[in-house]
């Protein structure tokens, strides 16, 4: 399958090419890594997706946009989910849109700032738990910080700067946090398939925390250009079959046309990563259902939403302690980030 834009976060990790290695190889699981139900600690109440355990308005220490388990988070460590958030935001009104021209409302930066939060708060989250489960946090920053290290001496001081500057980013030691983010992210989303005990003790708890921010898919694709026989006969076979309860990896076996080949895999991304009729159809199914067929550019798709990374991290902030500060709009400033992104595209651009 290939993605329709390129978001942010493949941005940030290409800036980093070349280093020999890549987010989601760059921590892994410690030996000792079999407490898997960190869902222990959580309370049987936890709140569903949407209605996280942050008790907004409250009085933060000067300077601390949020606090998530005690970890406090303070300005700079947001600029790269308000950009991300705002080109999400803007591709989403005008796909042709330019970040140095595009005209941000008063609306869309307000809901930018709460979701880059939600974001933010989210992934501190994600990466704490995951440390609990026995993923190697420490090893993921360290390496975030070797690569970023090597990018800085390659580029320049000035040349990382600019690079940075474009996904939001004001410096090499903020680059390495949310690179390291990322790479907890990427390898828990890919362990979690495989291992979904190490994480939570019931996956099905996951189910209530879906939502339009990411989902995670698996998929039969019959090529337009398939050697199976017709397509469209091919894929109603697959979709009836699938919709009947055959297992679904089975089918993926048996008829799987995509590039990507491993066994069972999974597709975990968010808005904007994928082609259109791809994404719109995954996002309106239910955790365990079946799509229709899906005709896209590639053919034509069957796809069974599954729990995923983006439902563990739901979960996982609802079981959080978080606090954020009542002054959202005063702490973030929206401009400084986006004219930071537009300064460093027209710097590269001369």
């Amino acid at each position: 399958m290939m993605k329709r834009i390129m978001p942010l976060v493949f941005c940030l990790c290409l800036i980093l090419s070349g280093c020999g290695k890549t987010a989601s190889d760059s921590g892994k699981l410690t030996e000792s890594g079999q407490s898997g139900s960190n869902d222990e600690t959580a309370s049987a109440s936890a709140a569903p997706a949407g209605e996280a355990a942050e008790e907004e308005g409250e009085k933060l220490p000067d300077g601390v946009v949020a606090v998530v388990n005690g970890e406090e988070l303070r300005p700079d460590d947001f600029g790269y989910y308000i950009c991300s958030e705002a080109v999400t935001n803007m591709y989403e009104t005008d796909p042709n849109a330019d970040i140095s021209t595009f005209d941000f409302d008063e609306t869309a930066r307000n809901v930018i700032i709460l979701n880059a939060v939600m974001d933010a708060v989210g992934d501190t989250a994600f990466k704490q738990k995951a440390a609990e489960c026995g993923y190697s946090v420490s090893e993921a920053e360290k390496t975030a910080s070797e690569l970023v290290d090597d990018a800085v001496s390659r580029s320049g001081e000035d040349g990382f700067k600019k690079t940075a500057g474009a996904l939001g980013i004001s410096s090499a030691e903020d680059y390495k946090k949310v690179y390291a983010n990322i790479s907890v992210f990427d390898g828990v989303a890919d362990d979690f398939q495989k291992n979904p005990d190490r994480y939570i003790s019931d996956a099905s708890l996951l189910n209530d925390y879906a939502d339009d921010k990411g989902a995670s898919v698996r998929q039969v694709l019959i090529l337009s250009g398939t050697d199976k026989g017709d397509p469209q006969t091919v894929a109603a076979e697959v979709n009836e079959r699938a919709k009947a309860g055959e297992d679904f990896v089975a089918l993926m076996d048996e008829f799987n046309e995509d590039s990507v080949t491993e066994k069972g895999y999974v597709y975990t991304f968010t808005k904007g990563e994928m082609v259109k009729s791809f994404e719109d159809a995954a996002f309106a199914l239910k955790i365990g259902e079946i799509s229709d067929i899906v005709a896209s550019d590639y053919g034509y798709h069957t796809i069974e939403r599954v729990c995923g990374a983006y439902e563990l991290r739901n979960y996982w902030t609802a079981c959080s302690d978080v606090r954020i500060a009542d002054n959202l709009n005063e702490m973030l400033s929206f401009d400084d980030v986006i004219n930071m992104a537009r300064s460093a595209a027209e710097a590269d651009g001369e």
